[in-house]
């Protein structure tokens, strides 16, 4: 992405000159044509559930831009308002009220483009002249990797004359920028010791550090820092047994991976009393395969061993005594969407694995 320059795709933005010179008049302003922007916002998901409330959607962002500056590329552009909505993102989805900015549109049928994410911690980048760049967010440093970062996912354009909220108007639609990965533990049958107090780091590659305007999807996009680690450590102490698994924590990572280095240190005893005991660390990749239907919409043309925005994955470490291995289960995101992500075991192969 080029730095300080906001730019909108050529082919959503020829699609919205089409819808409005098709349009055969201007809505009647006693309906839904008023000149207050009020837009229709929704969390999209793969689930279908009813509501996302669990997530930072509540704690959003909307921002609206001068579409001629979008059009002509201007350098280092300032939105025209940021708005902070009081409710979630779900309750302004139709047939809800729309969320009203209580600001008129611009005059003469200036069109106004819609952005937005969540939630509002993010910081822009200070620019040179002391504006607020919202080309690039930072992640605050204590949020990393426990930040559940929100992006629109396509630009919305309107004007008075055909204003956000009309009848046939476009949601501003968000989804999860991220993708979450959820960690449990469990012993093999075979394993003679005890394991307690998992602790999984996260190399830098995983963490995003910000987020950046991307100008070729229309959305924001995470970025990985160079420094960065990030600990996931289990709470309570609780032992790692072979009857169900034990949770040990969650992050929000870095998408597009195909596999994860981490280093787990775990307490290791003979006996389960852990009067003598053993703090031992080691490094693994985590590689996967991501069972993915050919006949889901939501699957199409992905790749079975990569980590995908808006997906979260149950990742069961089997503790042994001969190594770990990885095994996947069906993971609905408390926060979105609805992901299916068998894994297969690491380590010894033919041990088969399962996905649940």
């Amino acid at each position: 992405m080029r730095k300080n320059s906001f730019y909108i795709g050529t082919g959503m933005l020829g699609m919205w000159l089409f819808a409005a010179c098709s349009q055969d008049g201007v809505p009647d302003n006693g309906a839904s044509g008023s000149a207050e922007m009020r837009i229709y916002t929704d969390v999209a998901r793969a689930d279908e559930e009813e509501t996302d409330a669990g997530s930072t959607a509540n704690d959003a962002v909307f921002l609206f831009w001068d579409f001629g500056d979008v059009l002509g590329n201007v350098a280092n552009p300032n939105p025209l308002h940021v708005k902070y909505p009081q409710e979630h993102i779900d309750i302004y989805k139709r047939p809800n009220e729309p969320y009203n900015t209580d600001e008129l549109y611009p005059d003469g049928n200036r069109r106004v483009m819609a952005t937005g994410y969540a939630p509002a911690t993010l910081t822009p980048e200070n620019r040179p002249d002391n504006t607020d760049n919202y080309e690039r967010l930072t992640i605050p440093k204590d949020g990393l990797c426990k930040t559940d970062v929100l992006t629109s996912i396509t630009p919305v354009v309107a004007s008075a004359a055909l204003p956000f909220d009309r009848e046939d108007g476009e949601t501003l639609q968000f989804m999860h920028a991220q993708s979450k990965v959820i960690f449990k533990g469990k012993l093999a049958e075979n394993m003679g010791k005890f394991i307690q107090n998992v602790n999984i780091t996260l190399d830098n590659a995983s963490i995003a550090e910000r987020v950046e305007w991307d100008r070729n999807k229309n959305l924001y996009v995470p970025v990985a820092g160079e420094n960065n680690s990030y600990t996931i450590k289990q709470q309570g102490g609780f032992q790692i047994n072979d009857v169900e698994a034990t949770d040990i924590g969650e992050a929000y990572i870095v998408p597009g991976q195909n596999s994860l280095s981490v280093t787990i240190t775990v307490d290791r005893s003979e006996d389960v009393s852990f009067t003598q005991s053993e703090t031992v660390t080691f490094s693994h990749t985590l590689s996967f395969e991501i069972e993915r239907s050919e006949d889901s919409a939501w699957d199409a043309g992905k790749k079975e061993d990569t980590l995908y925005a808006n997906e979260a994955y149950t990742f069961t470490i089997l503790f042994g005594e001969e190594g770990i291995e990885l095994v996947g289960n069906m993971c609905p995101w408390e926060n979105g969407g609805y992901l299916i992500v068998p894994i297969y075991p690491l380590g010894n192969q033919n041990q088969g694995g399962s996905g649940v």
